[in-house]
């Protein structure tokens, strides 16, 4: 798994290319978690993100919650299809502000 972020003022932009899965989660999770309380806004880009696990998918929502008891928001941005049939098969894309279509992150 490759990671990058792009801060802005009160906007955070993560890319993730690979795979968020069991054994990259804990890299992945540290730096998420070290935003909460931090920027308003968490982007998610998955562009390039070619897998991801329940592992992946849970800490996604406890991610959400987390940040929505700091008053922020996290968004899931540029999802391939077959990631986003995930979100869409586990029904989590009515729980997470997910976008399937390819848009600019910021």
């Amino acid at each position: 798994m490759q990671i990058s972020c792009l801060e802005d003022q009160d906007l955070v932009t993560i890319a993730v290319a690979g795979e968020l899965e069991v054994y990259s989660l804990p890299e992945f999770s540290r730096l998420a978690e070290s935003y909460l309380g931090g920027p308003a806004k968490l982007i998610l880009d998955m562009e390039h993100l070619e897998y991801i696990d329940s592992s992946g998918l849970g800490f996604l929502v406890t991610l959400h919650e987390r940040l929505e008891r700091q008053a922020q928001s996290l968004r899931l941005v540029n999802l391939q299809p077959h990631v986003a049939r995930v979100f869409r098969i586990t029904r989590l894309d009515q729980i997470l502000d997910v976008s399937a279509v390819t848009q600019p992150a910021l």
